[in-house]
């Protein structure tokens, strides 16, 4: 069963920055928009948060990097992978 965790935008940030770890499973949905994916790792770029994904699709499987401060006001929800624990993150 995963956990939920309820977040506001302003904490999403750095929910991601001390909890998710290189090599997890990642599923963003936001918009009308569902990526998932390996996540390589992540860093800062001018303030804003990158993660590096390795898509997991039947016909997408490149490398991808996905601004999150730029999309923070559209997530609906990240569902996060790793070691066989799932959260899901519910952004308000």
């Amino acid at each position: 069963m995963a956990d939920e965790v309820i977040l506001e935008e302003c904490e999403v940030i750095d929910y991601i920055d001390h909890n998710f770890r290189e090599g997890a499973l990642i599923e963003i949905t936001y918009n009308r928009v569902f990526i998932p994916g390996k996540l390589l790792y992540f860093e800062y770029d001018d303030g804003d948060l990158i993660l590096t994904l390795q898509l997991q699709g039947e016909l997408l499987s490149q490398v991808v990097d996905i601004n999150i401060n730029n999309i923070l006001d559209d997530i609906i929800e990240i569902c996060y992978t790793y070691d066989d624990n799932e959260t899901i993150l519910v952004i308000k």
